[in-house]
């Protein structure tokens, strides 16, 4: 047996069960037990569970619902997994189902991980996590593998009045609950979604990498890329997933958005553009589009500082006008609502079925000052006595 203490993110859990899975292969037996749960990450290891289980092995998801931190969306993706599932509640005020436990076993070897790693993007990739990963040899280990499975028997295998099977009855109860919220909220509860102010610089600052992409389905076709004019490449800034921007903003739903920004940072606008737009009139030019449109959430916050206007699961058309050097994007629900040089913040989503997370802050908001202060570069002025700013967190 052999004891490792995991530092998160400097050895991340999310690539260490990826190695370990493609060393081994599926396992005999996989329990994962979280008291939270992105919809995000449960569609990145729903490969693995489905091989244990068409394997013949034994498969086991173990999840809290408290605080709003697993969303119907994770519960309706993991009850058609054909797995034991198994939601654990106490309705006591002031209790919480916090544990978070790996536990996967082949023939010849086993490995147990207990520490804060949420089943979550954070928890898998970017969050500071402690943890021990415990391997065992089997079957000379075996009986330090019994001891721990029964010291946690409470969580690898919960029963009692605060567990349940999540059957197709009891996932209808669950998803009646105001307290379990839609992903979108849960994303938000996770503290994983924009904060209403940007982090003070009192605090260090060090680059944590996102999570890998999830590959697409075998077979999908890609569109090939459209030419985009050379430029030289603006100086390099932080790879992060966070970018605020003052915006321009036209009576026909168009935003206009940073192409500095973009070359600054390509992976997160998957710049260059790929697909290209259809011409309404026959002989009109074609531009390098973004495809398929990016789906978003945005929220614009006005003068009182709560929110006065909300778009969920929004479509965002996203075109580079090559000819002007412009990206635009269009949301005509915003027109009359998003005034010249409100700060936009654009963060990569954490969701599986969303693109990005924005926030608008109008001019009139109280946390506009703080953003404004958050961009420290300046776009071209085009003729404008003063650029449009934008920075990257």
């Amino acid at each position: 047996m052999h004891v490792q203490f995991l530092t998160h993110p400097a050895v991340r859990l999310g690539d260490l069960l990826s190695k370990s899975f493609e060393s081994n292969g599926a396992p005999k037996e996989l329990v994962v037990v979280s008291a939270f749960a992105s919809l995000r990450t449960i569609r990145r290891i729903k490969p693995i569970f489905q091989e244990v289980q068409t394997s013949g092995g034994k498969a086991r998801l173990v999840l809290g619902v408290d605080l709003g931190g697993t969303s119907k969306e994770v519960l309706q993706e993991v009850a058609g997994w054909g797995i034991s599932v198994i939601i654990v509640k106490n309705r006591q005020i002031g209790v919480t189902f916090h544990p978070k436990v790996y536990l996967a076993r082949w023939d010849s070897v086993a490995e147990l991980i207990v520490g804060s790693n949420n089943l979550t993007e954070g928890g898998f990739y970017r969050n500071y996590e402690a943890s021990t990963r415990t391997s065992f040899k089997l079957p000379k280990d075996h009986h330090l593998l019994d001891n721990a499975r029964t010291e946690l028997k409470q969580f690898l295998d919960p029963a009692g009045p605060v567990s349940k099977e999540l059957t197709p009855k009891y996932l209808a109860e669950l998803l009646a609950l105001p307290e379990i919220p839609p992903e979108v909220v849960a994303v938000r509860r996770r503290a994983e979604s924009i904060p209403r102010r940007p982090p003070s610089d009192v605090f260090g600052y060090e680059t944590v990498k996102p999570g890998p992409a999830i590959a697409a389905p075998p077979g999908s076709a890609q569109p090939k890329p459209a030419k985009v004019p050379a430029k030289k490449t603006p100086p390099s800034v932080p790879t992060t997933d966070t970018l605020a921007m003052q915006v321009r903003a036209h009576h026909n739903g168009e935003i206009f958005l940073s192409v500095r920004a973009a070359y600054q940072n390509p992976a997160f606008f998957k710049w260059p553009f790929k697909g290209t737009t259809t011409p309404k009139k026959s002989g009109n030019p074609s531009y390098p589009q973004l495809l398929p449109d990016p789906v978003v959430d945005i929220v614009v916050y006005g003068a009182d500082g709560k929110p006065v206007k909300s778009l969920f699961g929004y479509a965002l058309n996203t075109v580079y006008y090559a000819t002007k050097s412009e990206i635009r994007v269009t949301a005509s629900p915003l027109v009359g609502v998003v005034e010249e040089n409100s700060i936009m913040v654009m963060r990569r989503s954490d969701s599986a079925d969303r693109d990005y997370d924005i926030v608008i802050h109008l001019p009139s908001s109280p946390d506009y000052p703080a953003w404004l202060a958050a961009c420290n570069q300046e776009m071209p002025r085009g003729g404008a006595p003063v650029g449009r700013r934008f920075g990257w967190l």
